[in-house]
């Protein structure tokens, strides 16, 4: 599942890559110009370039295929997907937004958990009320979800 602005925005940042790309076929041409490739230290470094704008553009390419869900759909009577939840340490309430299993949109978004990471697998289903123990290095923390919220 993927948010309509979240698609939005893959999309864009392809473009942005697409663009990338064509400056970076540019640079190989030019780098190609100063002779022999073996020892060219620019050529290589835009072939290694051109190596990684395709494997990005491929990472967002792979999530244009997936369900478009709209935030009206999303039920916030659970920590899920596309929710903001609100909870408390004891000490401080905190919110974090719940978005799609990838890590995609962690290069998109701030403060967001994927839905794969090991708090959101701990949090995922819980209620308004509902507790959690999490065991960290400095110890056990018990949690308290404060509020759910869809996503804005």
């Amino acid at each position: 599942m993927i948010y309509r602005s979240t698609y939005n925005l893959i999309v864009e940042r392809i473009k942005e890559i697409n663009d990338e790309i064509k400056q970076n076929t540019k640079d190989i041409k030019r780098a190609a110009d100063f002779g022999d490739l073996k020892e060219n230290a620019e050529y290589h470094a835009a072939k290694d370039n051109q190596a990684h704008l395709h494997n990005k553009r491929h990472r967002f390419e792979k999530h244009l295929d997936e369900e478009v869900v709209e935030p009206k759909d999303v039920k916030a009577d659970r920590v899920a997907f596309g929710t903001q939840v609100t909870y408390s340490d004891g000490e401080n309430p905190i919110t974090v937004s719940m978005a799609g299993a990838a890590e995609y949109e962690l290069e998109l978004y701030e403060n967001i958990v994927t839905t794969a990471s090991p708090f959101a697998q701990r949090v995922l289903g819980k209620k308004v009320g509902d507790t959690l123990e999490l065991h960290l290095p400095d110890g056990t923390k018990t949690l308290t979800i404060l509020d759910i919220q869809p996503l804005k």
